[in-house]
């Protein structure tokens, strides 16, 4: 069976978009916890936290560049202790992947689509993520490859246009409450960074492996930018108050904006980039599930099981939430914030132990062949 490669630029677009999708879609920085006008200090803490996490998922990939996550936990931790660890990496990509769609469901038929059954949008996102997926990693990375310029372009315009709007004194007083806000209002959105797990996927399909990290850390950097951005021009618009208690705050600031008697309605540009990042990140997700499944079970080829992980992640997206409040009640540090980083340090914190313990018995697991192949 031909290897799939994709290169490592196209890596950095899929996680710029990934990432920026989040912001997009709900700003959880300023409506998950109470940082308000502080909501930009939050930005910078995500910053700092997607370093350290993806230099904890990507650091021990790069020390297997053949391996992929699932094959690494076999090999570290034996086939049964190994493949049930897989399983909460495995669990996260669905679970994530099914709140997207979920969101992006809600805002449709709140925005566009009203009459519309919730079930109709989820099967039609599910099955065109599911056919990208299908056809493989190597085109995902040219979609994305044809997408990001796209993407980048309409959040740029959608971000400047706010600008000779926003009202910055919106962001004063500064640090007023404290650093305890800042804290909680960042603690969802490095939760939500669990999404970076489909790192420990991807790196064997890359043409750089060992470049990985590198490329990642671009990715960090530029996407974490660009949701600083978001966040102080929403809060400029909006204000903290109400930017905080509104569903959809980015949406909603750029339909305060009227460039012109004969322009408006801007917001439309945001939509279609949510769209298109969300194409690109689903795809990823579906794909990654699907890859770690079939070598967590020994299947042969991993399309085998995109057709039930489909089908699976289209009844999850429906029937895990009743309405987007729900979704808003379950993205709160108190529940988000313990899951999402629980799904990131347990496996990983697990996998280091286990391989630094190696190490400290003399043994070096990155120079065995085999284990989880």
């Amino acid at each position: 069976m031909r290897v799939e490669k994709f290169a490592n630029r196209q890596l950095l677009y899929i996680l710029i978009i990934m990432r920026v999708t989040v912001a997009i879609a709900n700003l959880p920085l300023l409506t998950s916890a109470d940082a308000l006008q502080d909501a930009w200090a939050s930005a910078i803490l995500l910053l700092v936290a997607g370093l350290f996490v993806v230099t904890v998922i990507a650091g021990l990939g790069i020390r297997f560049p053949r391996l992929t996550v699932v094959e690494i936990a076999q090999k570290l931790l034996g086939k049964g202790a190994g493949t049930l660890l897989s399983l909460l990496i495995l669990w996260s990509f669905l679970h994530l992947a099914s709140i997207d769609v979920r969101l992006y469901s809600e805002m449709i038929i709140v925005g566009f689509l009203p009459e519309t059954p919730i079930s109709f949008i989820t099967a039609s996102v599910v099955v065109v993520a599911t056919t990208a997926a299908l056809a493989g990693m190597e085109v995902i990375g040219r979609v994305a490859d044809i997408i990001f310029p796209l993407f980048l372009a309409m959040l740029l315009v959608s971000i400047g246009s706010l600008f000779f709007e926003a009202e910055f004194l919106n962001l004063q007083p500064v640090l007023a409450r404290g650093i305890i806000p800042v804290l909680g209002g960042s603690i969802v959105s490095i939760a939500m960074t669990a999404q970076l797990l489909v790192v420990g996927i991807l790196i064997p399909k890359l043409t750089e492996p060992k470049r990985a990290l590198r490329s990642a850390f671009w990715a960090i950097l530029a996407s974490s930018l660009l949701i600083l951005g978001v966040t102080v021009m929403t809060v400029g618009i909006l204000g903290p108050d109400e930017g905080a208690r509104t569903t959809f705050p980015f949406f909603k600031a750029l339909r305060n904006i009227q460039l012109s008697e004969f322009l408006e309605r801007i917001e439309i540009l945001a939509i279609f980039a949510w769209g298109l990042g969300l194409f690109v990140g689903l795809s990823t997700f579906i794909y990654c599930g699907a890859q770690g499944t079939a070598q967590a079970f020994r299947i042969s080829d991993y399309r085998h099981v995109l057709l039930p992980m489909g089908a699976t992640w289209a009844v999850i997206t429906i029937h895990n939430f009743d309405n987007v409040f729900e979704i808003r009640s379950f993205l709160t540090p108190e529940y988000m914030g313990l899951y999402g980083i629980s799904l990131i340090l347990i496996p990983y914190g697990l996998l280091w132990l286990a391989y630094l313990v190696r190490r400290l018995l003399g043994q070096n697991p990155a120079s065995e062949e085999g284990g989880g192949r």
